[in-house]
């Protein structure tokens, strides 16, 4: 039986983040987050780990993009033997989030969802991508995305990330302003062998923006991944 692959989005997102990936080989499941008003932002992130490790059944490889990295990594160190692999996308062991786009999120929440889909993107982007993305993130309330981005900038798993042993992988793009390379270089701390690929050409949405060469990674990640069979 093929190894199933667990796709989780990020803040602000939905599972139409991948929408370029549905045709990989994989046993792929593509998640939609729920949203938890009622959960306080500090322990939101391990309340969407523990939700979605309720949605696998038997070891899966988690691919997790930006706070999906973040679920991903919690998911990991909360049941470790449910998580063969760890890819992690445009992700940090901890997200900081500028404090001026969290008030901005309450002040002039359709100016901030515009900074946020031009952010996400390369500074050389194509328009039709950040129409596509500005109309994802209206698909999202304004509250929830600050509840969300909130939470990943109280995120910080560095103390505890040394508890998972398992394979781990990082993809990320060239040009990403929302979570630059200083901070996703921080897992080397934890995982100095960790293998690194950066996509030239893409920001934070680097599926989205070079779907090609984000796919060829995966399938040279799921290479490196025991038993990961292709369907």
């Amino acid at each position: 039986m093929p190894v199933p692959w667990l796709f989780i989005h990020g803040a602000g997102s939905t599972s139409r983040s991948w929408s370029r990936q549905h045709r990989l080989p994989f046993a792929s499941q593509f998640c939609d987050l729920p949203a938890r008003p009622q959960i306080l932002p500090t322990h939101l992130i391990t309340s969407l780990a523990e939700w979605c490790l309720t949605q696998i059944h038997e070891p899966a490889i988690v691919v997790g993009h930006s706070m999906g990295g973040a679920i991903a990594q919690m998911m990991a160190i909360l049941q470790p033997l449910s998580v063969k692999a760890l890819v992690l996308v445009g992700t940090g062991p901890r997200l900081p989030v500028n404090p001026d786009l969290l008030e901005q999120l309450v002040t002039n929440p359709h100016q901030a969802l515009e900074n946020i889909a031009r952010w996400s993107l390369a500074r050389q982007f194509d328009p039709n991508l950040y129409e596509a993305n500005l109309r994802l993130l209206e698909t999202v309330s304004a509250d929830r995305i600050l509840h969300e981005l909130t939470a990943c900038s109280l995120f910080d798993s560095r103390p505890v990330l040394d508890q998972y042993t398992g394979p781990v992988f990082l993809i990320r793009g060239a040009e990403d302003r929302m979570t630059p390379e200083v901070l996703s270089n921080e897992f080397l701390a934890i995982w100095p062998d960790m293998p690194i690929y950066t996509i030239a050409h893409s920001g934070h949405l680097v599926m989205l923006e070079q779907p090609e060469l984000f796919n060829e990674t995966l399938l040279t990640i799921a290479d490196r991944i025991p038993d990961a069979e292709k369907r």
